[in-house]
């Protein structure tokens, strides 16, 4: 008994703690952003890259209706609440309720415009959830054209064929026409080793099932590489036009880890913007 109170003073203590430096930072506690990537993947920073590559290359207006798809704990919302106006407009869906909870409590609790939403999706990176509905079956919580500008930001890094595609469509749906999706991708083709020599592919995905790759065999969604010929057929079915050249992804660059071959899956990982036909 005296242990179980000692453990809920501790983490009420924690707790506490976490909202007070939250406040003062404006960045989500630790072990809340540990559980979507590294510690050393810098929040601030490359959120703040990623919103210039939206601006400056993605044509992202201050007025734009804004989808983001796996929004994680408001990495992209942060910056952007900053630069929408009063006419543009923000919804986020991810499968981690306490993800969503930390959002819309420090978020849209000041900025009414910026929606979160739980999407109940089943994830082998997420044996503990409760939903057992694929993303291969997933409908967007959305209607059709309902957004000018959609992000997906190591979303498609986490879903086999069956998931992308159907993401691919759904985002299409929901776009506007004109509207533009920019979404990060693990890539590869018949030159990426001899592209990027020492960081062999199989290394980081040993596991090759023809089109795509994948890092771990009995939990297929914890990293995912897909074929370029492949995904961009894919993008072809959803009605999504690749506006060339595929760019080194803002947010997630290798020049990021502390050391030297510490992400090698990095090298791979590509920003591609398409517009909806």
């Amino acid at each position: 008994m005296q242990d179980g109170r000692l453990k809920a003073a501790l983490k009420q203590a924690r707790d506490v703690a976490e909202t007070v430096t939250t406040r003062v930072t404006k960045v989500p506690p630790r072990r809340i952003r540990k559980g979507i990537s590294p510690l050393w993947f810098d929040y601030t920073l490359t959120g703040r890259d990623q919103l210039e590559f939206f601006t400056e290359l993605a044509g992202l207006k201050p007025t734009d209706r804004v989808l983001d798809i796996g929004c994680g704990v408001g990495r992209i919302a942060r910056p952007l609440t900053g630069y929408l106006s009063g006419g543009g407009s923000y919804d986020g869906f991810d499968i981690l309720p306490y993800m969503i909870e930390w959002d819309r409590a420090n978020i849209s609790s000041k900025f009414p415009n910026f929606r979160f939403h739980l999407a109940e999706i089943a994830s082998t990176t997420n044996e503990a959830q409760a939903a057992t509905l694929d993303a291969a079956e997933y409908r967007f919580a959305f209607g059709d054209d309902t957004f000018d500008f959609a992000y997906a930001g190591s979303l498609f890094t986490h879903l086999v064929p069956s998931g992308t595609e159907n993401y691919l469509a759904e985002t299409a749906r929901t776009l506007t026409s004109g509207g533009r999706l920019v979404a990060t991708f693990n890539l590869y083709n018949e030159q990426t080793q001899t592209r990027n020599p020492g960081r062999n592919l199989g290394t980081a995905w040993p596991y090759d099932l023809g089109h795509y790759r994948l890092k771990e065999k009995d939990a297929p969604e914890s990293n995912v590489a897909y074929e370029e010929g492949w995904l961009r057929e894919a993008y072809k079915r959803a009605g999504l036009t690749i506006l060339e050249p595929l760019r080194p992804d803002a947010s997630y660059s290798p020049a990021r880890s502390p050391k030297r071959g510490h992400a090698p899956h990095l090298w791979y990982s590509v920003g591609i913007i398409a517009i909806k036909d």
